[in-house]
């Protein structure tokens, strides 16, 4: 069966298994995940039986080219035609969720009847399988390998924003499609700033540089951090990162099936705390990643997810002294039921 087909076939099973009648999903990322078809514009209504898509008329026949398994049509209103079609069945409970829609259009949905149901779609994007995962791994090795080719670059005088630049045009260069999120190159005491706004800062001689980023390669995104010191590195800083990168070795020994994330975190922050730095861990230890760069599940101290085979999560402690330098180390990796495999690798 067509990979798509499945996800819908799964959707489906969800529905019957939460009592649903109907789902209507409207923003890109789902209804490219559900059909294969990634460009915006589209609305569908998936019920326990069927599936239908609705769309503007440019779009139709490109649809019909790619996808068989979906009816489409293309009405005068997208919304209404859903609306209309759930009247028309006799759906009692038809639902949105309200993580993929805007205000108005939520809105609209209740003013027609349909209850607000969140995670159905989430939940099959959690667990990655058949070919999105190599996808995955490819975004993920464009991305690792970007760090050899750029580092060598990076000289003094340079800017944060230069690197940025190089970063992107090297993952480009091996057939990505863009970055995953706006990208965070940190010199000097901008390094100790976990989301720094990149800059025009220069590099100068024996500082740190941190570089967070990511591709996207056929709608998959990857996620990477490295930091490195730029010269001498002092004691503090050796200290530092050996610290970081025993945490992160801590928690990815913690990763695979049946662990809770909030474990993982747990692994990463005891060892940060038990060398006297759990103060300066200021940020949860990772985040799913796949169509999104952040998704289910959460890596924690609150979260009660439980890591399943095939997620795609990151690992990445980090340890931020203010005015001086931070270090952070990430790696985005795939469960499994034995453990897992890093892929910015």
């Amino acid at each position: 069966m067509n990979i798509h087909a499945k996800r819908i076939k799964d959707l489906q099973h969800l529905l019957k298994q939460n009592r649903l009648d109907a789902i209507v999903v409207g923003r890109a990322l789902e209804t490219g995940f559900l059909t294969g078809f990634h460009l915006d514009g589209l609305l569908m209504l998936v019920t326990r039986t069927e599936a239908w898509a609705f769309m503007p008329k440019m779009l139709l026949a490109d649809f019909n080219s790619k996808v068989d398994f979906v009816s489409a049509s293309a009405p005068d209103n997208l919304i209404m035609a859903a609306a209309s079609k759930v009247s028309e069945l006799r759906l009692k409970k038809a639902v949105f969720e309200p993580e993929t829609e805007n205000y108005l259009r939520g809105n609209f949905w209740k003013l027609r009847g349909f209850s607000e149901f969140k995670g159905l779609t989430s939940s099959l994007r959690a667990v990655k399988e058949g070919e999105e995962i190599d996808v995955l791994r490819r975004s993920c090795r464009i991305a690792a390998r970007a760090f050899g080719l750029v580092k060598p670059r990076i000289k003094t005088g340079c800017t944060e924003r230069s690197v940025y630049r190089a970063l992107e045009d090297v993952m480009q260069g091996m057939g990505a499609k863009g970055p995953s999120f706006d990208l965070i190159v940190g010199f000097g005491p901008n390094s100790a700033l976990p989301h720094h706004e990149t800059s025009e800062r220069r590099l100068k001689n024996n500082e740190a540089v941190l570089m967070d980023y990511g591709c996207v390669y056929r709608n998959y995104c990857s996620d990477i951090t490295r930091t490195y010191f730029h010269g001498r590195p002092t004691d503090e800083f050796k200290k530092v990162h050996a610290i970081v990168a025993a945490a992160q070795k801590a928690g990815l020994a913690r990763v695979r099936a049946g662990v809770k994330t909030r474990d993982v975190d747990a692994a990463c922050r005891d060892t940060i705390s038990d060398a006297g730095y759990g103060q300066y861990f200021i940020h949860g230890t990772g985040h799913g990643v796949g169509l999104e760069i952040h998704e289910t599940p959460t890596l924690n101290t609150k979260s009660d997810e439980v890591l399943k085979a095939g997620m795609a999560v990151t690992v990445e402690p980090g340890i931020y002294l203010h005015g001086k330098f931070g270090v952070r180390i990430e790696d985005s990796v795939l469960v499994t039921k034995s453990g897992c495999e890093i892929l910015t690798r």
